[in-house]
């Protein structure tokens, strides 16, 4: 109900916690201070457009706007109104325009872009950019976009230069990231679109320019036994002129861990001290550091926890935060990069076809699945934390997360993973009715 607003009365607005509270001024029609549970008291105006809307104009925050600078402000929204004009959209274009004055080439743009990117005020997900993606898409623009397009008007930006660009890449064998490069610019335009500073974005309705490959590699066990001891022991590895095998201590020791406990490569790379406790082998993932932004308990089986207790007690870790630092700065991880590299160089070396470190994961999960692991498909799914499988609990759970929920299951199933690899590497003896079975084509 409006009132004939004072300062007393929006001081003594206190909304509940998590909520906010309005008022509306009886002296001004449409005018209101709205409080939160931050303390924060804005002024806006609201008002109908001709199409029926109901918008609201900013006006300031209060006390810096007085009562009576909202309600001169307020006349003066009215009067737009009553012009036929709408006052919120003026502005936003003023803003446009303003923008546009700074923004003018591609590469200003993207620059625009990844300030809001990681502000998080852009949201293209309904959720801040994590701070890898936006590295990631940082040495994506530096390597593979920026000479091509950094200096044109991104106005001018359209179908046919996004075109060159990727057909560009396509023709010096790239391929995921020519894909990658064009969602890069689509989403880019995207931004400018959502700032107003262009009509539409020419590249949304563009289909990825290079196939999309759908990777089924798993290794058999002989692939298994190659990779697992030549991880352990890579200087007994070498290439056709004699030159062995270059792994360091640590990727040997993040790639077993890679495939001993099934989880993404960038998850391992970037394990945390903080994440970990040996006491209880367990390994903490919170929602930020993981790609379904779920929080994930991975249970520790037994050589798991004695590789981490390794990969501690290696030189030059200097204090690092993580368990496997970058070489270059120990307050930093390990490239995911890193890994795929050197597993790439490593299965070359065996004479292996190209796999992996996802194909470690598909390989844990499928030997999982088997008559010889003989866990529940939705287990495994726990264990991967995929977000697909509900397993008949009630969306609030889900939605909210027990942290510990399967965590016996995951236990298990991990433990049960570890024996059977351990088996196939050599570790262990395997069963008198064990048979090994070959699973890749």
């Amino acid at each position: 109900m409006p009132v004939r607003l004072t300062d007393k009365q929006i001081l003594a607005l206190k909304p509940q916690a998590g909520k906010r509270a309005e008022l509306f001024d009886l002296q001004e029609p449409g005018l209101l201070i709205r409080a939160t549970s931050g303390g924060l008291r804005t002024w806006y105006f609201r008002y109908r457009v001709i199409d029926g809307r109901q918008p609201r104009y900013k006006l300031g925050t209060f006390p810096a706007t007085s009562i009576a600078d909202a309600r001169k402000k307020a006349q003066a929204a009215r009067g737009l109104v009553e012009a036929g004009a709408d006052p919120a959209a003026l502005e936003r274009k003023a803003e446009a325009k303003a923008k546009a004055e700074t923004i003018r080439t591609y590469d200003d743009l993207v620059a625009a872009y990844f300030v809001a990117s990681e502000l998080g005020t852009y949201r293209p997900r309904g959720r801040p950019k994590k701070a890898k993606t936006i590295m990631a898409e940082r040495q994506l623009y530096e390597r593979h976009i920026k000479k091509s397009l950094a200096r044109l008007p991104y106005a001018e930006i359209g179908r046919a230069e996004v075109k060159a660009l990727t057909r560009g890449m396509l023709t010096k064998g790239i391929t995921t990231q020519t894909n990658h490069a064009h969602a890069f610019v689509r989403q880019t335009l995207s931004y400018a679109l959502e700032e107003e500073l262009v009509p539409y974005n020419p590249v949304m309705s563009m289909s990825s320019p290079a196939p999309k490959r759908v990777r089924e590699r798993v290794l058999d066990d002989g692939e298994l036994h190659l990779f697992w001891n030549g991880l352990k022991n890579p200087e007994s590895i070498s290439d056709k002129d004699g030159e062995a095998a270059t792994l360091s201590p640590a990727v040997s020791l993040a790639l077993r861990l890679t495939a001993l406990l099934i989880q993404r490569r960038a998850e391992i790379a970037g394990m945390r001290l903080a994440d970990l406790d040996l006491r209880q082998a367990v390994w903490t993932l919170p929602g930020d550091l993981v790609k379904n932004g779920k929080p994930h308990l991975v249970p520790l089986p037994p050589l798991a926890v004695s590789l981490v207790v390794e990969a501690l007690g290696l030189k030059g870790r200097k204090g690092s935060p993580y368990v496997f630092p970058s070489p270059r700065d120990p307050n930093e991880p390990i490239s995911p990069d890193a890994l795929t590299r050197a597993m790439g160089r490593l299965v070359k070396l065996l004479g292996m076809p190209l796999a992996g470190p996802h194909d470690l994961r598909r390989t844990g999960a499928s030997l999982l699945a088997s008559e010889r692991g003989d866990i529940a498909p939705f287990v495994i799914s726990q264990v991967l934390n995929h977000t697909t499988d509900a397993g008949g609990g009630s969306a609030t759970t889900r939605r909210h997360y027990n942290l510990h929920l399967y965590a016996k299951e995951k236990r298990h199933a991990l433990t049960v993973w570890e024996g059977l690899l351990r088996q196939i590497v050599g570790e262990r003896p395997l069963a008198d009715n064990v048979t090994p079975i070959p699973l890749s084509a």
